[in-house]
């Protein structure tokens, strides 16, 4: 057997919508002391999704095990941000599933297959200042910077699909 087929295999990466049966699994996902600052805690972001429109929350599940979160949104334009826009509101990997390149092949899924409508072409992603990893990442994934908007840099990059 190939042994980089069976690595791979091993690594299946899985989003799956938040439901009653997943989502305190999700809420005591959590990241890094020093990354506190960066993301929203997971509870907050299914309350949004809960009372907001337009809010879509996945678990991202590793061979079954839930390591991630990942929340899109949509916006139409407003004061804040003039554009109707798609966002990736939230990604994040817990703590003890980070350094495995899972946010990594969790944002080329997403990217890839969920796209939500065959017209849309960009998606936006807030990201803090200080986060030089997620900016790292995204910019790996081709998103440039557009500007600030609330404190956050704004990046904006193409759905794969």
């Amino acid at each position: 057997m190939n042994p980089n087929l069976c690595k791979e295999v091993m690594n299946v990466i899985e989003l799956k919508p938040v439901t009653k049966h997943n989502y305190m699994t999700v809420v005591d996902l959590k990241v890094h002391p020093h990354q506190e600052d960066f993301v929203a805690p997971n509870w907050l972001s299914l309350l949004e999704a809960s009372y907001e429109e337009e809010r879509y929350p996945f678990a991202i599940y590793q061979n079954g095990t839930i390591v991630g979160f990942l929340m899109s949104s949509y916006y139409p334009a407003d004061d804040a941000y003039p554009i109707d826009s798609w966002w990736l509101e939230r990604l994040m990997i817990d703590k003890e599933h980070q350094g495995k390149g899972i946010g990594r092949k969790a944002l080329t899924h997403f990217l890839k297959d969920y796209k939500p409508d065959k017209n849309v072409k960009e998606i936006r992603i807030g990201v803090e200042p200080d986060n030089e990893w997620a900016t790292r990442l995204y910019e790996s994934f081709g998103f440039t910077k557009e500007g600030t908007v609330e404190g956050e840099n704004v990046y904006a990059g193409e759905w794969k699909a």
